[in-house]
C-alpha cells in the first residue's frame, strides 16, 4: 500500500457532539443504513447446504449450533494468534478431530460432549498464542527490526496491521512494499463480515484529506477492535505506546469515529497517572455529571462518540500534556467556559444553583492540574499553568458545548 496522501497535522482532539465533522455524520448515516454486526452463535457452516448426519444434527439442535459456531470462533481466534508453524499443526490437528467429531454420527450426547472439549482446548490454544503474540507487540519500541522479523511468521489480521505500522513509521523495520501490498488485503478480507467497518475505513483511506499515516492508524484501530482486547478474560491493551510515538495521528484515528455506539469499543488506553483521579477532579467531574446524563438521554447513539473523545481527551493531557501549550488550545475570552456557565440562560435546564457550585470547583482542578505537571512531567511554573488552563477549559467546554446542543441553548 503506497502512501497517496499528504498528511496535515491537526492540533489536539476537543471534538464534541455541537461540532461533529461532515465526516462523522456522514458516518452516523451509514451505520443506520448498514447497521451494526450482532451475530450470534450459529452453526460454522450452511445449514441449507448440510448433508451428513453430523451436519443434521447441528442444525436442528440451537444448543449444538451455538457450540459448534463458538468452536468455530475459538478456532479462528487461535490459528490468528498462532505463528505460521503453530498455525499448520492446528489446522492439521482440527482435521483429525473432525473425523473423530464424525464418528459420532449424528448422537447429540456424543457431539455435545465432544464439541464442548474441543471448544475449551482451542479457546485456551487461542488465549496461549494472545498473550505471546501481546508479549511481541509490547517489544515493538525497545527492537521494532526484531518484532518486524518475528511478526512476519504470523498470518493473521493483527500481525498483519502491526507490519503495515511498522512499514509506515519504522523504516529500519525492513518491511516491504510487496508485503504491505499483501498483509493489507488479509486485513481487508478478514473484515468481510463486517460491511460497516469496511465502508469507513476505504471512505478513510481514499479520502484527499486524511493522510497516510491516520490511515494506518485507524485500520490498526480496527484491527485492535477486533482481536478481542479488553474483554471478560481481561486481555489487556499493548498498543498504548503509539500515542506518544506517534502523536496527533493516533489521537485522531482511535477516538471517536462511528458515530454511534460501536465508538464504546474505541480501543482508548487509560489515562497515565492518577491527574483526573485527584479529589479536585473527581469533584468537578461529580458537579457536572447530573448535567451530562440529562443531555444523553436526548442524544441518542451519537453520545458515544462524546465519550469516545472525552476518554481521548483524559489519555492525550496525560500523555503529551505539552500540546497543550500550543496557541491554537488557548481559549478565546467569548469562548471561556465559566463565562458561558454563568450566562446560561434557562435556570430550569440547568439550575443556578448547581452552576454556582460547579465555578467553585473549577479553580481547585485548575491548581491540581498545575502541580500534578510540574511534579510528574517537570513544567515550569508558566508552563504549568498555561497547561492547566488549556486543559480545564477544553474538558469544561467539551460538556458545555454537548449539554447545549442535546439540552439548550448555551447562551
Amino acid at each position: 500500500m503506497t502512501a497517496r496522501f499528504q498528511i496535515t497535522t491537526s492540533p489536539p482532539p476537543t471534538s464534541t457532539t455541537a461540532s461533529y465533522s461532515p465526516f462523522l455524520r456522514l458516518l452516523l448515516c451509514l451505520s443506520l443504513t448498514l447497521g451494526a454486526s450482532t451475530a450470534a452463535h450459529a452453526a460454522s457452516f450452511d445449514c441449507a447446504k448440510a448433508t451428513s448426519n453430523v451436519e443434521h444434527s447441528i442444525c436442528n439442535n440451537p444448543d449444538l449450533s451455538s457450540l459448534d459456531g463458538q468452536l468455530s470462533e475459538n478456532y479462528q481466534s487461535a490459528m490468528a494468534n498462532l505463528a505460521g508453524d503453530q498455525a499448520d499443526a492446528l489446522r492439521t490437528e482440527q482435521r483429525s478431530w473432525l473425523k473423530q467429531r464424525d464418528t459420532c454420527n449424528g448422537q447429540e450426547s456424543c457431539l455435545s460432549d465432544l464439541l464442548s472439549q474441543r471448544a475449551a482446548q482451542l479457546q485456551n490454544t487461542a488465549k496461549q498464542g494472545a498473550s505471546a503474540l501481546d508479549n511481541l507487540i509490547a517489544s515493538i519500541p525497545a527492537d521494532p527490526a526484531a518484532a518486524a522479523q518475528q511478526l512476519q511468521q504470523y498470518r493473521g489480521p493483527l500481525p498483519s496491521a502491526w507490519l503495515i505500522y511498522l512499514h509506515q513509521f519504522v523504516p529500519a523495520s525492513k518491511v516491504t512494499d510487496a508485503e504491505v501490498a499483501t498483509r493489507h488485503q488479509s486485513v481487508i478480507k478478514a473484515m468481510n463480515d463486517d460491511a460497516f467497518s469496511q465502508s469507513v475505513l476505504h471512505y478513510i483511506e481514499n479520502n484527499p484529506k486524511t493522510g497516510p499515516d491516520v490511515s494506518v492508524l485507524t485500520l490498526l484501530r480496527m484491527t485492535i477492535e477486533r482481536a478481542g482486547y479488553e474483554n471478560a478474560d481481561g486481555r489487556p491493551y499493548v498498543h498504548c505506546f503509539i500515542f506518544k510515538q506517534q502523536g496527533s495521528a493516533a489521537y485522531e484515528a482511535f477516538g471517536a469515529l462511528y458515530g454511534s455506539s460501536r465508538d464504546s469499543q474505541a480501543p482508548i488506553c487509560s489515562p497515565q497517572g492518577d491527574l483526573f483521579e485527584r479529589p479536585a477532579w473527581q469533584q468537578l467531574t461529580k458537579l457536572i455529571e447530573p448535567m451530562i446524563g440529562k443531555a444523553s438521554e436526548n442524544s441518542g447513539t451519537i453520545r458515544f462518540a462524546s465519550y469516545a473523545d472525552w476518554a481521548m481527551f483524559r489519555l492525550h493531557a496525560t500523555v503529551s500534556p505539552e500540546d497543550f501549550l500550543k496557541p491554537s488550545q488557548r481559549t478565546p475570552a467569548t469562548d471561556d467556559p465559566a463565562q458561558l456557565i454563568r450566562s446560561w440562560s434557562d435556570d430550569k435546564v440547568w439550575p443556578q444553583a448547581q452552576r454556582e457550585q460547579l465555578l467553585v470547583a473549577i479553580e481547585p482542578a485548575r491548581l491540581a492540574t498545575m502541580g500534578w505537571l510540574q511534579t510528574e512531567k517537570h513544567f515550569s511554573a508558566s508552563d504549568a499553568a498555561k497547561a492547566a488552563d488549556a486543559i480545564v477549559n477544553t474538558w469544561l467546554r467539551d460538556r458545555i458545548d454537548f449539554i447545549g446542543e442535546m439540552s439548550g441553548p448555551v447562551d
